[in-house]
Parts: structure tokens; C-alpha cells; sequence
């Protein structure tokens, strides 16, 4: 994690950059999502529900029902039916959800590839098949659900900016929500985009996006709020860029740990897992991407947008500003007794040192306590000056 710790990366004085990638991205997303729409699975569009019964148990253990599931899915790939949802009833049932037919016709082919598959699977072994019919069912994710899982998400949302306002400030709480709700947006478009069926497993990845990313925000902010106590008259923009290369190195191990499992996940697992690992992966980038480059910048932003109408407000509070921007006196100031070294010397020149952000803070501290110094000692003089002239007018009289 030093190695980040002593970067001079101005990650904040791009923030352009940031925010222009991420503003394209998302509109592309959105313009993909409005026009292709999502692949939504079985669980939201509903189906067909075929029962098929053997003469004898085909699986009387877990293992074995793990087994044949996996067996069923398999054959069932090759015809077309690849998504469909395998299930085992009781011990000689096998039951088969399948997307929605446009007509009769479709189901009938439907079934008689199921029965064709399942009988070179199980028909000498088990003995013969018997179908039990075939029925319509409506989506697992119903429009109830999906409403309950949006007010849910919704309610999270406002817990969490009420609690990050109390916390810290209310800035620091709405780029928390405009990075969630970025965060969200986007996993949506890339679905869209990579045509992955959607079942109900996606809203489990939505929500557990929304905590990870919420969680690697609260420790950068946690770290800005530190700085900015212990450097309280250094630039609010170098105190958050020194902020995030301290907590860079965290965030990407983290995300390179939890990734290593998923893609590992995404590789090996069957295709209902592989679908949940590979949204997880994007989910996952999106919100460490996020908290680093938007959430601190927007309150970067924010921060300079206040001290503009604090700066028009009162004559008190242009000093103030002007205190606090010392910062980037202190680095021009830096950068050129590094490069009059550089000139002096006898050696060839070599291009000026930028100090690191955390460089640039503790100069910008350490100047504005000089300014300080300079502004008290400047005061106890002139008190001097009245009090000595004070002093010959008395004797004068």
C-alpha cells in the first residue's frame, strides 16, 4: 500500500475525465437497455411446467439428485432448451420449466425433444417414461416482487443517506447515492449489452453491489474526514487526493480477491451460476470504479462550488478561501525551486519532481501555519506600535 501512498497521481484534478467516462458509458447503457431491452430469464416471463415420471427412483440421495440435475441440463443444452429450470419430484419425478411457446405446435416440439432426451439418459435404466402433462405457469418474479424489491432498494438508499448525513455531511451522503444509483444503471446496461439472462438471482447481485460499493465509499470517506482533521488548513482537493492514494492500494486487493473467486466461478460453474459470477464480476469493478473516481470527486466538486458562494458572500470568507488554497501556491512554489536546483546544477536538467498529494498537503499545511505565524507576529507589532505611541503622548503631557 505504499506504493500508492507515495504516487503523485492528481486523480482529483482529472475528474473531468471520470466523469465524461462514466457519463458515456452510462447513456450508451441506457440507450442499449431502451432499444434491445433485457434478456429476461423464466423467473420474470413465466412458461411451460412439463412432469415427467419413471417406473423406478432415479435419485434417492442428494448426490444423486445433484447428478442427474446436472445430466439434465446438459442433454437439454444441445436442443435449444439450455435455460430451461430442472427439478426432481420425489424420487422418480423430473420436472422441466420451460421458456413460453408462441403456439401448440411449439410445445409439442418441445416435449418430444425433452422426451427423446430423456429417454437415452434414463429410459433402459429406469424403465419407461410416462408424461404427466404439460401446464402454463406465470413468472416467479412477479410484478409484486419486483415492486417489493424496488421499495426495498429504495428504502436502503434512504437509510443509508440519512445515516452517512448524520455521519459525515450531507454532500458526502448524496455522492454516496449518485455512485450507487451509477453503479446500478450501469450493471443493467452491460446485462443488456452482453444479452445474459436475467432470474432472480439478479436482484441478489443488485443488492449486493449496492452494499460493497456503499462499503469501499465509507472507507475513502472515513479517511477524508481524518486528513481533514489533522490538515485543516490544507486544500480541500489535495486532502481528498492524498485521501484516495492512501486508500487505493485497499480497494484494489479487495476487488482483485473477491475477483479471483467469482472468475474462478464464472470459468468452472454451471450456466445459472455462471450468469450470478459474471454479473458479480461487472457489479464489483463498477463499484470500486465508482467510489474512487466519482463519489470523492463529486464532493470535491461540491466543495468548490460552496467555497465560490462563501467567497461572494462575505469579505471574511475570501480570506478563508484564500487560506485554504495555499496548497496550490505551495506546489507551484515547490515545483519551481526544484527546477532552479535542477538549473543551477552542473549536471544536464532534468524535468521538475511534482511532489505526491501528500507532499503537497503537508506543505500547504505547513505554509498556512507560516501565514499564521506571520499574521499573529504582524499583529503583535502593530499592538507594539499603538502601545508605544500611547506611551509618548502621555509623556508629552
Amino acid at each position: 500500500m505504499d506504493f500508492f501512498r507515495r504516487q503523485n497521481w492528481d486523480l482529483v484534478g482529472r475528474s473531468y475525465v471520470w466523469f465524461t467516462l462514466s457519463g458515456v458509458l452510462l447513456v450508451a447503457g441506457i440507450a442499449v437497455w431502451a432499444t434491445m431491452g433485457l434478456n429476461l430469464g423464466i423467473d420474470f416471463t413465466g412458461g411451460g411446467l412439463i412432469r415427467y415420471e419413471f417406473e423406478k427412483p432415479i435419485a434417492t440421495t442428494r448426490d444423486a439428485q445433484i447428478q442427474v440435475l446436472e445430466q439434465v441440463r446438459n442433454a437439454l443444452g444441445p436442443v435449444g432448451l439450455g435455460h430451461s429450470q430442472v427439478l426432481i419430484g420425489g424420487n422418480n419425478q423430473i420436472i422441466v420449466r420451460t421458456p413460453p411457446v408462441q403456439n401448440d405446435e411449439e410445445a409439442m416440439r418441445q416435449d418430444d425433444a425433452i422426451r427423446a432426451e430423456l429417454e437415452k439418459l434414463y429410459g433402459a435404466q429406469y424403465g419407461p417414461i410416462r408424461d404427466l402433462g404439460r401446464e402454463t405457469v406465470g413468472p416467479v418474479v412477479g410484478g409484486q416482487l419486483r415492486a417489493s424489491a424496488m421499495h426495498a432498494l429504495l428504502l436502503g438508499l434512504v437509510l443509508i443517506l440519512i445515516y452517512i448525513t448524520i455521519r459525515y455531511e450531507f454532500r458526502f451522503a448524496v455522492a454516496a447515492i449518485i455512485a450507487l444509483a451509477h453503479d446500478v444503471l450501469m450493471l443493467t446496461g452491460f446485462m443488456a449489452l452482453l444479452r445474459l439472462e436475467l432470474d432472480s438471482s439478479f436482484v441478489a447481485v443488485v443488492l449486493t453491489v449496492v452494499g460493497f460499493s456503499v462499503h469501499d465509499t465509507i472507507i475513502i470517506f472515513d479517511r477524508i474526514r481524518e486528513n481533514t482533521r489533522l490538515h485543516r488548513r490544507a486544500n480541500f482537493a489535495d486532502t481528498v487526493n492524498a485521501s484516495l492514494l492512501q486508500t487505493l492500494g485497499r480497494s484494489i486487493y479487495t476487488v482483485l480477491t473477491t475477483l479471483f473467486t467469482l472468475t474462478a466461478l464464472a470459468i468452472f460453474a454451471t450456466d445459472s451460476i455462471r450468469v450470478f459470477a459474471i454479473a458479480m464480476i461487472i457489479g464489483i469493478i463498477l463499484g470500486a470504479y465508482s467510489s474512487i473516481f466519482n463519489a470523492s470527486q463529486i464532493v470535491v466538486v461540491w466543495e468548490r462550488y460552496a467555497a465560490r458562494r462563501r467567497a461572494a458572500a462575505s469579505p471574511t470568507a475570501r480570506r478563508r478561501e484564500r487560506v485554504r488554497t495555499t496548497a496550490t501556491t505551495a506546489v507551484e512554489a515547490a515545483e519551481e525551486d526544484y527546477e532552479a536546483e535542477d538549473q543551477e546544477s552542473e549536471e544536464p536538467a532534468a524535468k521538475p519532481r511534482r511532489l505526491s498529494a501528500q507532499e503537497a498537503m503537508e506543505r500547504a499545511e505547513k505554509q498556512a501555519q507560516d501565514e499564521k505565524r506571520q499574521q499573529r507576529r504582524e499583529r503583535r507589532q502593530q499592538q507594539k506600535a499603538r502601545a508605544k505611541a500611547g506611551s509618548k503622548s502621555k509623556r508629552r503631557f
